[in-house]
């Protein structure tokens, strides 16, 4: 059995080589989904130059805003032994997110991205406050981003009020949880590459 550890900080990585982490996955907060506030771009050298002081047999990888060769070139290049790729493969043909959140990410950038506690506080979940979640801005993050006292307020008194929707992924409601990655991807297409994407990880 291997122990793999995703984390964000440098001190989180001192703790999990304390605890033997076999694969340690710096993710940097270009990532979808929940994270911290450090850049990929800089976390993983550091992180690569911990490792190799205190435990060279621990296995680097890098996520976080890699989508193509190009990332995993760089990540190479940063001192990590490989990627973990999750946009890419979120909005690939054959995953299995909806089709209307597929079609709302694709038509936007990695600015149309933003972190926030909104969906926690929907769903009752009691992530650390150092967490926070990167998701397509929509009219929901838009109407209630820097409004979330008022957001738990009305999500005890009136639950189903604010709410996404589950059941009808409608993408001006229900949470696309991509992360900047997604200003490289321009179609669902996977496999051969297509020369109409220019490099845009299509």
């Amino acid at each position: 059995m291997r122990f793999f550890c995703q984390l964000q900080t440098r001190a989180d990585a001192e703790r999990a080589l304390d605890c033997g982490a076999d694969v340690i996955v710096a993710q940097g907060t270009e990532a979808g989904g929940h994270g911290g506030t450090r850049a990929t771009f800089t976390l993983v050298p550091e992180i690569a130059d911990l490792i190799a002081k205190r435990a060279p047999g621990t296995l680097l990888c890098a996520a976080g805003g890699i989508a193509d060769g190009r990332g995993l070139a760089a990540a190479l290049m940063l001192g990590a032994d490989g990627v973990v790729v999750g946009t890419r493969f979120w909005a690939c043909e054959e995953s299995l997110v909806p089709a209307p959140l597929k079609l709302a990410a694709l038509a936007a950038g990695g600015d149309d991205t933003v972190r926030q506690h909104l969906l926690d506080i929907v769903r009752k979940r009691a992530w650390p406050a150092r967490y926070t979640g990167r998701v397509l801005r929509n009219d929901f993050v838009r109407q209630w981003l820097g409004r979330e006292e008022e957001l738990k307020a009305r999500r005890i008194s009136r639950p189903s009020a604010t709410r996404p929707q589950r059941k009808r992924p409608i993408s001006g409601i229900a949470a696309t949880i991509v992360g900047e990655a997604i200003g490289l991807i321009s179609s669902h297409r996977t496999g051969r590459s297509d020369p109409r994407t220019h490099g845009r990880g299509g």
